[in-house]
């Protein structure tokens, strides 16, 4: 049976109303989407067994669904996107992009702000307008990535396609770090607007290490300590290691694609750091 989609989003607008909150399908009513299922998220334990679920679920079709015509409303229909079903699930389609809104709402229930649904419609706007490939396009991984936040929240096999919904966690100052690790070693970076520094460590075979860190290739030689001030403190890399969020989505990129390190080092702009770290760890 086909969904009447506006029907479904206007149940969640009519009970949102019940609760004196207004939902009119703006960009703006997304924070207030977010609110909503935050509150669920803060009351889980109210929802036990199969019957909890089945309440979660439906909140989440209602909400998710919500958040689905609302991009369409803004943007995303402009753009050519319409509702179809996958496998049982409603998602925004346009040829090989699929966006699930309802998914990312249940997933924000149950895991709490990691899955932030304002960042999941900013990624779902920039996946619409052509900045990120869809997964079944020409990229290829070549690395198998798990991510971890420092709230602690930790994710196995995150799809290049779905990464940027951490990333903005980051920008926004909503936490702290991200690390993204793979079989050989990892990727981090922190920073908040449009500041980062980032660094990647390889494990060599032998159970050694080398570190490097990425750079603004035109301030190379500019390595006097500056200040850069988060949410979560303030820190003093060298001015060259402060980058644009531009270049960090650019190394995320090469992170995937590059399943040799050696090949990956050489696309992104870094130094070695091995000799700091080790001489900082104790190590000579």
């Amino acid at each position: 049976m086909e969904l009447n989609y506006q029907e479904i989003a206007e149940r969640a607008v009519a009970y949102a109303k019940q609760n004196d909150i207004i939902l009119d399908y703006t960009e703006q009513s997304i924070e207030k989407v977010e609110e909503i299922l935050a509150a669920y998220h803060e009351n889980l334990d109210s929802y036990d067994g199969d019957d909890g679920a089945s309440t979660l679920w439906n909140i989440a079709v209602h909400f998710g669904i919500y958040l689905g015509e609302t991009l369409l409303r803004i943007h995303l229909g402009e753009k050519g996107f319409a509702w179809d079903i996958n496998e049982g699930t409603p998602a925004l389609k346009k040829e090989n992009n699929e966006i699930y809104p309802v998914s990312k709402a249940h997933k924000r229930i149950l895991n709490g702000p990691e899955d932030d649904v304002r960042s999941f419609c900013k990624v779902a706007i920039m996946i619409a307008d052509g900045a990120f490939p869809s997964s079944k396009t020409a990229f290829q991984a070549k690395r198998v990535i798990d991510i971890e936040l420092e709230s602690g929240h930790k994710e196995k096999d995150v799809r290049y396609e779905d990464i940027d919904q951490y990333i903005l966690l980051i920008e926004n100052g909503r936490e702290d770090f991200l690390i993204l690790k793979s079989a050989d070693g990892y990727l981090q970076f922190y920073g908040v607007n449009n500041q980062f520094v980032a660094e990647t460590r390889v494990n060599l075979p032998n159970g050694d290490f080398r570190t490097y860190s990425v750079i603004d290739k035109a301030k190379k030689y500019l390595t006097n300590r500056v200040r850069l001030q988060t949410p979560y403190g303030e820190f003093t890399p060298q001015e060259r290691d402060v980058v644009p969020l531009a270049l960090i989505r650019t190394v995320v990129r090469e992170y995937y694609a590059n399943g040799n390190f050696d090949t990956f080092i050489q696309k992104i702009p870094c130094v070695d750091t091995t000799e700091e770290i080790k001489r900082c760890m104790g190590r000579i």
